[in-house]
């Protein structure tokens, strides 16, 4: 219970400074300004943007939203994943009410029934079960699917713990959502 209350009061956007120390050793080499057109970071954005125009107007809003905050702004939101997707919802204008969000599927976490593919659409903000990091929840934006037989998909996602760095795409096995949280058009 204390957990939640900490996780539901930390939802203040902080923009990355250029004097900041590296989050990671991952971020610690920043390619010259000239290599931006070719860097993997930015690479995204062309296909988010090819997802964003075939989507829903709501999910379109939701999926270039959370790439501006993320991969251009490069906004950090301390807390957790869950304040990460909820800062992206926010900032897109679907706070959270029931006129702005709808649930479209919810289950137990770790009994199931789990979530099919076919539910699963561009800009749903998912909770499912980590099975590359200690089989905990998780929640993050779906961007679209890397192999959908496999139910392995690209997500938007912020791996929490208060870190101070931006969220990023990732790809998850998402054989365990047992909530999809949608935008309402």
């Amino acid at each position: 219970m204390a957990g939640l209350m900490v996780l539901s009061g930390c939802h203040t956007v902080v923009p990355v400074k250029q004097s900041d120390p590296p989050a990671s050793p991952a971020r610690v080499s920043e390619p010259p300004l000239m290599e931006k057109k070719t860097n993997k970071e930015t690479r995204p954005k062309h296909r988010v943007t090819e997802i964003a125009d075939s989507a829903t107007p709501s999910a379109k809003k939701v999926l270039l939203t959370g790439h501006r905050m993320a991969i251009v702004d490069k906004q950090v939101v301390r807390g957790s994943c869950w304040d990460y997707a909820d800062a992206i919802y926010n900032k897109a204008g679907f706070f959270n009410t029931r006129k702005n969000r709808i649930t479209v599927f919810k289950s137990k976490k770790h009994r199931g029934p789990y979530a099919s593919a076919a539910m699963i659409q561009p800009g749903d903000w998912l909770y499912y079960i980590n099975h590359a990091y200690r089989d905990i929840e998780h929640s993050a934006i779906f961007i679209r699917w890397v192999n959908k037989k496999k139910m392995q998909a690209k997500m938007l996602s912020y791996v929490g713990g208060n870190r101070r760095e931006p969220a990023g795409y990732s790809t998850y096995d998402l054989s365990n959502v047992y909530q999809i949280i949608r935008a309402k058009p």
